[in-house]
């Protein structure tokens, strides 16, 4: 492991914590999810049985709502407590999930599966293509011949739009018992973020310099067909729409040949 690498693994580990999941993971609406679960129905080609992999799998949302619609699931991620807590959903709901502790840039699961996902940017957290596209080399390798890949990123256009000439950006989101910040700005080629949850009692916790590179469209597509997938779409949002610059999504699907 390069050094870099290195790196973000030790603040992917420090920033996704049970406030992050508590915040962000696990406040997904049912029709969100759902929606989500629909669009991959149809640009993935799913049968009922197929095996999903569902890579950074997070608390297993994604997976769990695809076990509920007739399909088998094999989750990774890097955050062992996460990895826990999919596990207990899945056993207390009888799905037909497994989830394993692992890291993304590396793990490929134990048997060839039907399709493979990356959802809600859990890609391109380095700067560097060689490292970044280790990942889509490890869903490839994850599927049988003729499955599909679906990787949903941010749009960069859109992004880059926001942050305007200051290239800094931020929102605050008030909950019930939480306040959260976050602050955007560009370093290069990443999209950085600070992070700053108040709780209702002044505490404050900060998380600061994690980000994601700002791929354009176009470069995620040079990245899928290095890593070997052909048939590439790239979608604007789950609902469907085609791509544009004004899109808040950029969702790029693509197909492992047949040998």
């Amino acid at each position: 492991m390069t050094q870099a690498l290195k790196q973000k693994k030790d603040w992917c580990e420090e920033f996704f914590d049970d406030l992050f999941a508590e915040h962000c993971l696990m406040t997904r609406s049912a029709e969100e999810v759902g929606g989500i679960v629909s669009f991959l129905k149809g640009v993935l080609r799913l049968k009922t049985g197929d095996m999903i992999f569902d890579q950074c799998s997070g608390v297993g949302t994604l997976s769990l709502a695809l076990a509920k619609s007739g399909y088998r699931t094999h989750g990774v991620d890097l955050i062992p407590a996460y990895v826990a807590q999919a596990r207990r959903e899945a056993t207390m709901t009888h799905s037909a999930c497994h989830f394993a502790a692992g890291d993304a840039y590396t793990y490929v699961p134990p048997y060839a599966c039907d399709a493979a996902l990356n959802w809600w940017t859990s890609f391109g957290y380095t700067a560097d293509d060689a490292q970044n596209i280790k990942m889509l080399d490890c869903a490839f390798a994850s599927l049988k011949p003729d499955g599909w890949f679906a990787l949903d990123y941010m749009n960069a256009f859109e992004r880059l739009k926001l942050l305007g000439p200051t290239g800094k950006t931020g929102y605050r989101q008030e909950k019930e018992n939480c306040i959260i910040t976050c602050d955007s700005r560009l370093e290069g080629k990443m999209l950085v973020k600070d992070w700053v949850y108040t709780g209702a009692d002044g505490r404050r916790v900060e998380k600061r310099g994690g980000g994601a590179k700002l791929y354009k469209p176009k470069q995620l597509q040079v990245l899928f067909e290095t890593a070997g997938f052909r048939n590439i779409r790239i979608f604007g949002s789950a609902r469907g729409d085609e791509f544009s610059t004004a899109s808040h999504r950029c969702i790029i699907v693509g197909r492992k040949p047949e040998a």
